[in-house]
């Protein structure tokens, strides 16, 4: 097998196949034996369906090579097969795909998409946060015109815009800096941040969802004793799960753990453009016109799955005519410069695979507290185009970083680990709130 020659992999990017005679299952996946297929999957334990084999190939790379649709189908839509393995070509089972029709069957399903929800708008993705210097009238209308949205705050000043960007690059410091790794331990993180997704996984998860032992197997290799793999935490949110709700409500159980080991994916950290389709009501419209008129930065507040491939946000949003009040919007991000806050999920080298569940949509995962200002709105008779510009969380004073880093030292003297609080010492390790 092997649609392309590929250089060598490293070893450490390929689980070893397994000794011996290829196993009964992976013969009827490769030969299209459904009804024998069908009669295995009842008795075959999840992570032999995953067997790499002696001739370094997976069940799912077999039937996936040889065409056999029927099978690609019950693995991957009925039992959560892995998609990520490799064979010893360094190729995923999408990769083997001899057909479109067979390729089809890698996709996320045809009503599900990250890339537009039908309640898009500015308060779901962002918050403006400050806001530039303005004419005094340009400043009450905002603010008349705003009054009612709470997810806007507005500030007087352009200070105001280096006090944000030093605030976001400070929090990230801090909870990767050695300092608060010494001072608690680094399994007492590595510990709560399981407990936390586990405990998603339980309450929202049923164990007979195709993917519960699939989620259970990257929230252990993620968070492994021996080093952290935070690419099974990406990989882990673009699963179709409950959670994937859950963590769009509330980021934290998944971006603490990934702020934590955001260093070992720089070489995903992204520079480019990126497409996000939406559907936006006239009212988020007018949020986006308000942040150009006052220069205002925006700043995500929750995990927001954009493309590399336009036209497949352009598909998702559905460009085309105004429907119930609400506008196709297509949403494009320029990222300038490496962003550590956008992630390319996407296949990059051959050490660098695809940490996506879904190959085929070139995911960029922008992060919770990435910063962009507005900078044109265009209005087409089917959509409305709006060009976003990512800036670096990096400030321009080195005074302005500590005073941040003070702040939230301040704002975090106080800090519970699983069920216990602790009160951040100077010198020594922290004291127990008994």
């Amino acid at each position: 097998m092997g649609n392309a020659e590929s250089s060598p992999v490293p070893e450490v990017q390929l689980r070893r196949p397994q000794q011996g005679e290829a196993s009964e299952f992976y013969w009827a996946c490769r030969n299209g034996d459904v009804e024998r297929v069908k009669q295995l999957l009842l008795t075959t334990p999840w992570r032999d369906l995953n067997r790499l084999e002696p001739n370094g190939s997976t069940p799912l790379h077999a039937a996936s090579f040889y065409g056999h649709s029927q099978i690609v189908g019950l693995l991957l839509r009925e039992h959560g097969c892995r998609r990520e393995c490799l064979n010893h070509h360094g190729l995923t089972a999408y990769e083997e795909a001899q057909s479109e029709e067979i390729r089809q069957l890698f996709h996320r399903p045809s009503e599900k998409n990250r890339f537009c929800d039908a309640c898009d708008d500015a308060g779901n993705i962002f918050k403006v946060t400050t806001r530039a210097e303005m004419k005094e009238e340009d400043v009450a209308t905002a603010d008349e015109d705003f009054s009612d949205d709470q997810w806007l705050v507005g500030y007087e000043t352009s200070e105001q815009i280096e006090h944000v960007k030093a605030d976001c690059s400070a929090g990230k410091a801090i909870v990767q800096s050695k300092l608060l790794v010494s001072m608690f331990g680094k399994e007492v993180f590595r510990r709560e941040f399981t407990d936390n997704l586990n405990k998603l996984l339980t309450e929202h998860v049923p164990q007979t969802h195709r993917e519960f032992e699939k989620c259970k197997t990257l929230i252990e290799k993620a968070l492994d004793q021996q080093q952290d793999q935070p690419e099974y935490l990406l990989r882990l949110y673009t699963l179709e799960t409950p959670l994937y709700g859950i963590l769009g409500n509330d980021a934290r159980p998944l971006f603490h753990p990934l702020l934590f080991t955001l260093n070992k994916l720089k070489p995903r950290h992204f520079q480019g453009v990126s497409y996000r389709g939406v559907k936006m009501a006239e009212e988020g419209l007018r949020a986006y016109r308000w942040a150009i008129k006052s220069k205002g930065v925006i700043e995500t507040r929750t995990f927001c799955s954009t493309t590399l491939d336009r036209s497949v946000a352009e598909g998702f949003a559905g460009i085309g005519p105004i429907t119930n009040d609400r506008r196709s919007v297509l949403m494009v991000f320029n990222f300038p410069e490496n962003c550590d806050t956008a992630i390319n999920l996407g296949k990059i080298s051959q050490d660098l695979p695809c940490t996506s569940e879904y190959e085929n949509e070139a995911e960029v995962l922008m992060l919770p507290t990435t910063l962009f200002v507005v900078r044109q709105i265009e209005s087409a008779t089917n959509y409305i185009t709006i060009h976003l510009e990512n800036i670096s969380s990096k400030p321009k004073s080195r005074l302005s970083y500590l005073k941040a880093a003070c702040k939230n030292m301040k704002r975090n003297a106080y800090v519970k680990v699983g069920t216990k609080t602790y009160i951040l010492g100077d010198k020594h390790r922290p004291s127990l709130l008994r």
